[in-house]
């Protein structure tokens, strides 16, 4: 007999998809699931501008959805989220919640403590201390509130005490790493401190859950020596096995394998199931699973990256949403109640903020880095709001305790970040200028004189440093061909090249983490390492690399460019991106080179090489030699000053890399008609900047007009993508009205980055480009 399928009604036959079916259940959950995603995103494009944790956007999501607000709308709560279907909305919320605390344990670096330990575990001790006392002492006027006498009032005072102390550690990461703190003495001791918080307040509660769901005292004891025991078996006997598996796979070089990302998994899953059938939460095996994971080649970071978007970006909104619906403002209706969240709120800032300021103060710290310490352990964040849903599911919190204890953890999170952005800005940064290490940070050497004389350019011994950035892949070509201008230099140890590794740094756990392990992260950096052997293989010596995270590249740029007190700052362009033809698509590069181009030179000559394939240079003979161009203009003062500074840059080039330079000019100013005068004029020009040992090996050019046409014909051969053509950028080059419609879009683009004769040149050339714009 021929089985059937089982029958499932579609919409032609009438079936109303937000009507909930137990027998098929995903069809409301995609409803539900979508609402909730939207609403979490808009709520957090406003929060984002005051730099808020999205998790703040996720409960003040649920708290919408919910009774409070949506919830009035007749039938929105029986429709969209019926009682009988949260059950498997909780279930995918769970599964995502155990993940997320695999997350939080694979954050955990106990070698983070050995920084300053001395000072994180004093602040660490302390504040679990004090916000722990205070909760206890609060426990006794909200053990009022409780309908429930059956909740014994021990294991209500413990769970207080546990939720006031608690700093939500990976909250706190995020917050130091948006903030540039990771790399700061304040960041590494809150981050230590929060460390040693976060790992206590995991162990206090489990044994509060163990207290709630055992029937006595003896049976507790078993219930929690049961999960210290598993908690040693992971550690002590599958930690060494993992660590073997992850040698075995060569997961550590090559990163997770599939079979070891399997046996990842399989890990975490019986973990939560090991750790709830003993009678504590399974988000416990979550966190211990990620705690064995060995930090080894930045493998706990890949294994991140493997499962964070879908756990931060589906899973935990669908948690914290859930706990937004549990939470009805309305229940605080009275003034009584108004009273108790106040004093919650009060007590737990008082203990984490007093508590953390003066033992910072005590073990020595400035008062300004004392308070900020303390406003940043009093972030509680998710981690919070993880410990008030087990109370609340457990009966431990009644509905109207648990809305003064999500409101209190709302509001400590809220104000964490523009407190600390007022406590500690980065000009108190730059002040103190200490680093975890003690070390001081790159300061600025004695700097020019702001006005450099035009009728010399300065001797090539003097020191020369150019600072030019790496944000992607496709500009290791234009780097390496910068790096290969002065791979014949053997006597100018004076000139110094900076390679600046920016990476985004965005809300993913995996950003996070790099930022805090930066060294591990920059010595397996592929892009660096390419550069640093291409370095090697050309006897370059003067290669400094550096990495950083950034969400703003220009600011990250010209804050560095001051640090090392760069002479000039050049910006890789890959010439193949125009060939893409999807102008839409570089005009995103060009408004980024334009505002670094406008934002670089308040601070120092910037410029941008447009490479062509210049980096693929051979050799076509004995007697082939690359052609250095440089447009010199000197209409006024400005535009000499900025030549100067152009034709500077070619001859540090020329002095260490085989070339012919040229330097093409016009006698001609502002259109009018040569004379005797000014023909003799521009060639005293040309004559007083160079020296005679100059002149030998530099050819002058003039021609009637400058345009990309009259210069391309004025050169001996034609240019090729061998040669290199160097031109200054003017603001009178630059117009800020739009260009006629007659103009493609791409070529307007252009004209607004790089001039008009930039680029016609960069549109009628073969050559690749240097254009640079003089300090303002």
């Amino acid at each position: 007999m021929v089985g059937k399928a089982t029958p499932q009604a579609g919409v032609f036959t009438g079936l109303n998809p937000a009507s909930f079916n137990s027998s098929d259940p995903i069809v409301l959950f995609i409803i539900q699931a979508t609402i909730i995603l939207i609403f979490c995103r808009l709520i957090s494009i406003p929060l984002g501008y005051i730099r808020q944790p999205r998790v703040i956007s996720e409960v003040i999501a649920g708290i919408i959805l919910g009774p409070t607000v949506m919830g009035r709308i007749p039938h929105f709560q029986e429709t969209i989220f019926p009682s009988a279907s949260l059950p498997f909305l909780n279930l995918i919320a769970t599964i995502g919640l155990v993940f997320f605390l695999f997350q939080v344990g694979l954050e955990v670096d106990l070698r983070v403590i050995k920084r300053d330990w001395h000072k994180s575990v004093s602040i660490a001790v302390v504040s679990m201390a004090l916000p722990f006392g205070l909760g206890c002492a609060v426990s006794v006027g909200l053990y009022k509130l409780q309908d429930d006498p059956s909740i014994p009032f021990g294991s209500f005072l413990l769970f207080l005490g546990v939720a006031l102390s608690i700093t939500a550690f990976p909250v706190l990461a995020r917050i130091l790493a948006e903030l540039k703190l990771l790399r700061t003495k304040v960041g590494a001791i809150t981050m230590a401190a929060g460390l040693i918080n976060d790992c206590t307040a995991w162990v206090l509660l489990a044994l509060v859950v163990a207290l709630l769901n055992s029937s006595g005292g003896l049976e507790a004891l078993y219930i929690f020596l049961t999960a210290v025991g598993f908690s040693l078996f992971l550690i002590l006997l599958i930690g060494p096995l993992y660590r073997k598996l992850c040698v075995a796979t060569h997961s550590f070089e090559q990163g997770p394998s599939p079979l070891l990302m399997t046996v990842t998994l399989l890990i975490v899953l019986v973990s939560a199931f090991v750790t709830d059938i003993i009678g504590i939460h399974p988000i416990f095996g979550g966190f211990l699973a990620g705690v064995i994971i060995p930090h080894e080649h930045d493998l706990p970071i890949k294994i991140t990256e493997k499962i964070e978007d879908i756990v931060n970006i589906i899973f935990l909104p669908l948690y914290f949403t859930l706990s937004g619906l549990k939470t009805q403002i309305g229940l605080l209706n009275t003034g009584a109640v108004w009273g108790y969240v106040v004093l919650v709120i009060f007590l737990a800032c008082f203990g984490k903020i007093v508590g953390c300021t003066l033992t910072a103060k005590i073990c020595g710290m400035a008062p300004r880095e004392s308070l900020t310490i303390g406003f940043l352990m009093n972030c509680k964040g998710l981690v919070e709001l993880i410990v008030l849903n087990i109370g609340h599911d457990a009966g431990v919190l009644n509905d109207q305790v648990f809305v003064i204890m999500v409101v209190m953890a709302l509001i400590t999170t809220f104000m964490t970040t523009p407190v600390v952005i007022y406590l500690y800005p980065e000009w108190y940064q730059k002040q103190t200028s200490a680093t975890i290490d003690g070390n001081e940070k790159v300061t600025p050497l004695d700097t020019m004189d702001d006005e450099k004389n035009s009728s010399y350019i300065s001797t090539l011994t003097d020191r020369y440093c150019i600072v030019t950035m790496l944000n992607r892949i496709e500009t290791v070509p234009s780097m390496m061909a910068l790096m290969q201008l002065f791979n014949r230099d053997k006597a100018m140890s004076a000139i110094e090249i900076h390679t600046l590794r920016l990476l985004e740094l965005t809300q993913r756990t995996s950003d996070v983490m790099k930022f805090k392990e930066i060294e591990e992260t920059a010595r397996h950096d592929p892009v660096l390492n390419v550069l640093k052997t291409f370095a090697s293989l050309v006897g370059l010596r003067s290669l400094h690399t550096h990495l950083d995270f950034a969400q703003d590249y220009i600011k990250s740029i010209h804050a560095y460019a001051a640090d090392v007190d760069a002479d000039i700052v050049l910006l890789p362009w890959a010439q193949q991106r125009l060939s893409l033809h999807h102008e839409e698509y570089a005009a995103v590069d060009l408004e980024f080179i334009s505002q670094a181009l406008n934002t670089i030179s308040q601070q120092c000559t910037t410029g941008v090489f447009v490479d062509k394939g210049f980096g693929l240079i051979q050799e076509d003979g004995d007697g082939f030699m690359p052609q250095i161009i440089v447009v010199y203009e000197m209409n006024d003062e400005q535009e000499k000053e900025d030549s100067n500074n152009c034709l500077e840059f070619a001859l540090k080039i020329q002095s260490s890399h085989k070339a012919n330079l040229t330097v093409i000019g016009t006698f001609m100013k502002d259109g009018m008609y040569a004379t005797r005068e000014s023909i003799k004029s521009y060639k005293g020009e040309i004559d007083r900047l160079f020296t005679s040992e100059m002149k030998s090996n530099i050819e002058s050019k003039h021609v009637k007009e400058l345009t990309a046409n009259n210069i391309l014909t004025a050169v001996d051969r034609p240019l090729s993508k061998h040669d290199l053509v160097l031109i200054a950028r003017h603001s009178k080059q630059t117009p800020s009205s739009p260009l006629s419609s007659s103009s493609s879009q791409g070529h307007s683009l252009e004209i607004s980055t790089f001039g008009k004769l930039g680029a016609d040149l960069l549109r009628q050339g073969s050559a690749s480009l240097i254009i640079t714009q003089a300090r303002d």
